[in-house]
């Protein structure tokens, strides 16, 4: 079967679809992923067919309308200017879009591509599927939306999924409609996920069930896999200068572990900042620090030895060899430091980190602030909050569990058992 993953977004948006991608392959599958333009040379690496959409994300994100909104915090206004540079382009790619999907037996969708792929599965007669990595949306009464999860009971939690999807398609109603139009398809009369819901379609939650653990009353077509995985021992993860890997080892081996601090392919509000923060902790800990600088603009550091900064690196060749992480918040950077079994101090920004930041905090696996309140005197106290006993064995603990989880099998078999049986309903006037 040819398989296409339609992605869009940052790195932790596509590594996991080329962990997804390697182990359709080796089920004798050929698979191509679908992607914005900047990640033509990365996904390469890989081997893996790459067809480019005419969007640079990273530029988007360094952009100073965008730097400005980070800066604030605001995700409302941040959703809908990243919206809008988006917008200015979507009939390019939706063009490109269902050119490259038409070569396709199945398509897959990621979380920025789930309103795309939706028509263009519909305008090519094409079944679909989509892999989640961020939080769950799909209504249960055991446990409310997690950025609602101001206490637990059914009826409130359902409520919190009516209220968050009802916004959701208040966001995107419009695009959507505007893509129909291109596309030549009727509008819309249901909301997205509802059709979604009337269509069965497979949603497959790639994070661990130690996070989450499959709710009861879950559709079976919906289900939580475990994370995407790279298998490093069969495939070299791309994204990391090989030149940087034996000096970082170097470093790494002169004296004790180190505290991780990056915010990946998320740029740094305020880069500043971190030259205060590090200068600080230098000063108040012994603590050695590899500063990762991922997306961020470049960033002057205090000299030190004991700070190694890096432009891009694996987290799963790293984190085990940390003391502590630093991160964003992202769900893909979370599920690397637990699987490394390591502590972490999420600095979100906003979107979903937030919510997995405060999700972190409440297991006792780590710490959580925003970057809003970010101080130098701050992080070293969520530092020394994580570093604690009792968060080093919880994070032991549930790291062990993790190794368990087989993501990338498991995805690849509930895909392969839906395609081969799916039978999904053309949409009609009647059922949109």
């Amino acid at each position: 079967m040819h398989y296409g993953i339609i992605t869009f977004g940052s790195r932790g948006d596509v590594q996991p679809y080329i962990a997804l991608a390697s182990g359709l392959m080796e089920q004798g599958n050929t698979v191509a992923i679908v992607g914005n333009e900047n990640f033509s040379d990365f996904v390469a690496k890989y081997e893996i067919p790459f067809y480019p959409l005419p969007v640079d994300t990273q530029k988007i994100l360094q952009s100073p309308e965008i730097a400005g909104i980070l800066k604030s915090g605001n995700v409302i206004v941040y959703l809908r200017e990243l919206g809008k540079l988006i917008r200015k382009d979507q009939a390019a790619v939706l063009e490109k879009m269902v050119s490259y999907c038409a070569t396709f037996d199945v398509l897959i969708a990621t979380p920025l591509t789930v309103v795309w792929v939706f028509s263009v599965a519909e305008r090519l007669k094409k079944s679909w599927a989509i892999i989640q990595l961020t939080v769950p949306s799909v209504p249960t009464a055991v446990f409310p939306y997690l950025g609602l999860d101001f206490f637990n009971a059914p009826v409130y939690n359902r409520f919190t999924y009516r209220l968050m999807r009802w916004l959701f398609w208040k966001e995107h109603k419009k695009d959507v409609q505007e893509q129909r139009a291109l596309l030549k398809l009727p509008p819309l009369k249901k909301s997205l996920l509802k059709i979604i819901d009337d269509q069965q379609v497979l949603q497959l939650h790639a994070f661990s069930r130690f996070l989450l653990q499959r709710p009861y009353d879950w559709p079976q077509e919906v289900s939580v896999t475990g994370f995407l995985d790279q298998n490093r021992g069969k495939t070299p993860v791309a994204g990391q200068d090989a030149s940087t890997e034996e000096p970082i080892s170097n470093w790494l081996k002169q004296d004790a572990p180190p505290v991780y601090i990056g915010f990946g392919s998320f740029p740094v509000p305020d880069p500043a900042i971190f030259y205060r923060i590090l200068e600080y902790l230098l000063n108040h800990t012994g603590e050695r620090y590899i500063f990762c600088q991922g997306w961020s603009q470049p960033i002057e550091l205090p000299k030190s030895e004991r700070v190694f900064e890096v432009k891009a690196v694996d987290h799963s060749w790293l984190f085990p060899q940390c003391k502590l992480a630093v991160v964003h918040g992202g769900i893909g950077t979370i599920g690397a430091a637990l699987r490394a079994k390591i502590p972490i101090v999420v600095v979100s920004v906003l979107g979903d980190q937030p919510i997995w930041g405060r999700f972190i905090k409440r297991k006792g696996w780590g710490a959580h602030l925003s970057f809003k309140k970010l101080s130098p005197q701050k992080l070293l106290a969520a530092i020394r909050t994580a570093d604690q006993d009792a968060i080093r064995a919880s994070v032991l603990q549930v790291g062990g569990m993790m190794e368990q989880e087989n993501g990338v099998a498991e995805a690849v078999s509930r895909l392969e058992a839906y395609f081969k049986t799916s039978a999904q309903p053309l949409l009609t006037q009647k059922n949109l």
